[in-house]
């Protein structure tokens, strides 16, 4: 499903492998509001502005405090020429010892929407893979846009620190490379997820913004609360850094309003949560946008960081199959 200003909600382009293809068609009923209301928790964003339409790179750090099968916390969906998004999910099925499958997802969307058939883009205007990361599986989807995806295990958990990276570089006329990063919290070492080659006659990421979804959508799901804190949230224009000062709360078309934007003191930014007896806080309605009320005090990302920017772009590599199984 996609909504106002291209912020690419609906876990079904990311991992239709996990979603009955009934619920791939953008346009069914399953999509009405009161149908929607019926089945799962609205999906709510927000914002990182002041926006930084021209930004190669964006940094991004999330908290997540409360999870719950078929979740997904997205760190950065971002959106100019070509979109994509970056964030972290708990599957809907469990291992077989009952604990949660958790992984870290990377997706970009081919350069012209064709539909919902992967296989209907032409070759010039899909996203091609470039390389992908240790233990990553990508692959292209369908049902949301066409694109291609990727996807590994990463067993966060609530509490934890998830800094995520998004660097666009040219790669010939007309075409960018877009690569997803996350960091590793054992080795502080940044790992690659994918690369992707796509048509893009505009530069820069564009708007971006972080969002939390239910993809679970099997009634039950919508009583469950999902939170997260969102931020530092960083742009690069190829010249400085600019920190995200302001943030704009808003939701998908489905009427729930079991949701809320409210202020982490502990981290000094803005939390999202949906689901559950969550109750919408006064002090921040939806459709709003809020300065933080207090300066921020996140330093701006360091030498690794820089590192990749300033880093040649990749080379192509040719692989064989799809990658690691997710398990």
């Amino acid at each position: 499903m996609r909504v106002t200003s291209r912020i690419l909600t609906g876990l079904v382009a990311l991992a239709g492998v996990f979603v009955p293809q009934a619920l791939a068609d953008r346009y069914a009923d399953y999509w009405k509001p009161e149908n929607m209301a019926k089945l799962m928790c609205a999906s709510v964003h927000i914002g990182y502005l002041p926006n930084v339409d021209n930004c190669t790179a964006a940094y991004q750090e999330t908290v997540i405090e409360k999870s719950a099968p078929g979740t997904y916390f997205c760190c950065n969906n971002f959106s100019n020429a070509s979109s994509g998004y970056i964030g972290v999910q708990e599957l809907r099925h469990k291992r077989k010892d009952g604990s949660p499958i958790r992984v870290v997802i990377f997706s970009i969307w081919d350069a012209s929407d064709t539909g919902d058939n992967p296989h209907a883009a032409p070759e010039h205007k899909r996203a091609k893979l470039v390389q992908r990361g240790e233990n990553v599986r990508t692959e292209r989807f369908g049902g949301e846009g066409t694109g291609g995806k990727s996807m590994r295990v990463f067993d966060w958990k609530e509490g934890d620190v998830i800094r995520t990276l998004v660097i666009e570089k040219p790669d010939g006329e007309h075409f960018r490379q877009l690569a997803g990063y996350l960091m590793n919290p054992e080795t502080g070492a940044w790992e690659l997820l994918s690369c992707w080659r796509v048509q893009a006659i505009r530069r820069g990421l564009g708007r971006c913004c972080g969002f939390v979804e239910d993809f679970q959508r099997n009634v039950e799901s919508k009583n469950y609360e999902r939170r997260a804190t969102f931020g530092p949230a960083f742009r690069w224009d190829g010249q400085k850094w600019h920190p995200a000062t302001e943030f704009r709360f808003t939701k998908d078309g489905n009427p729930n309003n079991n949701i809320n934007c409210r202020f982490n003191p502990e981290r000094g930014y803005f939390s999202l949560a949906t689901g559950g007896n969550i109750a919408m806080k006064p002090d921040f309605k939806v459709f709003e946008t809020k300065p933080l009320p207090v300066k921020p005090t996140a330093q701006e990302p360091g030498e690794g960081v820089m590192k990749l920017i300033n880093a040649p772009k990749l080379d192509i590599i040719e692989y064989e199959g799809m990658g690691a199984e997710i398990k």
